[in-house]
């Protein structure tokens, strides 16, 4: 297939441009863009470490879809590590494609993943505006679902050994009491809790959030007003999606080659 092709699709459907979060990083990132370009050889991984790297090298990889990219914010200094990737890059034909912040809101994305992991009901998405006045479905505003051999409704405790099962995740910071019954979620697939989303949903009826990192400030809040938080690990949620985007892809271009880099959680925890 052609480079455009594949971008089209990502920028469209699969992780739309729409989405994208102000000035974040997002689309080619590295490669000079040709609509000309073939593809063959498609890489998908979480990260841009020298790992997923030299991965690429290895398996002669045309194109990288990444969540994050080399840089995250504008070069003031130029480190050693960046200057070893870009030397490893120059030296070969690859194009890499960033999706960032957009692959939270799109349908099929992290968000969405978390809430079908979690066997959870969509009610609707949570939206927030970025500095472009559009609004972006960051969250996915959900109904608990009991399995059916359950007949009690949900309990905050629940749900943390269901994320504790279904996301493969061994230790899970939480604000609120185990006992209390959860009567509506809200998923936040990446972007940091924030005060004002706090204050939103609670109009939403939303008595507990799942988010990623979670402030001091933003936990004493969520005390205070009696709302209910889980603290997730996204690394577990964001190799769930990409592993859903591997699988659509490689069927829907069966004439490509696609890999997965499985890379390993960079921050280890200590039982």
């Amino acid at each position: 297939m052609f480079l455009n092709e594949i971008k089209n699709l990502l920028e469209n459907e699969l992780s739309p441009k729409i989405y994208n979060f102000n000035s974040e990083i997002y689309g080619i990132h590295y490669g000079k863009i040709s609509n000309e370009k073939i593809i063959k050889r498609i890489m998908i991984t979480v990260d841009l470490n020298l790992e997923s790297i030299h991965f690429a090298i290895k398996n002669k990889i045309n194109l990288i879809i990444s969540i994050h990219g080399l840089i995250n914010k504008p070069i003031k200094k130029f480190n050693t590590e960046l200057i070893n990737k870009l030397t490893l890059l120059s030296k070969f034909p690859i194009h890499i494609f960033v999706l960032n912040k957009t692959f939270i809101a799109a349908n099929g994305g992290i968000s969405d993943t978390i809430m079908v992991a979690l066997y959870l009901k969509l009610d609707k998405p949570f939206m927030i505006r970025n500095n472009d006045e559009n609004f972006i479905p960051i969250g996915r505003i959900c109904f608990p679902n009991r399995y059916p051999h359950d007949k009690d409704s949900l309990n905050l405790e629940d749900l943390i050994i269901r994320i504790k099962s279904n996301l493969d995740m061994n230790i899970i910071s939480y604000v609120g009491d185990l006992n209390r019954t959860i009567e509506k979620i809200c998923i936040i697939g990446g972007e940091s809790l924030k005060i004002e989303y706090i204050q939103k949903l609670i109009k939403e009826g939303c008595d507990c959030i799942i988010s990623g990192k979670i402030f001091h400030s933003i936990a004493n809040y969520a005390k205070e007003i009696g709302i209910c938080l889980i603290e997730i690990s996204l690394f577990n949620s964001k190799m769930l999606a990409l592993r859903k985007l591997y699988n659509f892809l490689s069927l829907k271009y069966p004439y490509e080659e696609f890999f997965f880099c499985n890379a390993k959680n960079p921050l280890k925890v200590y039982k």
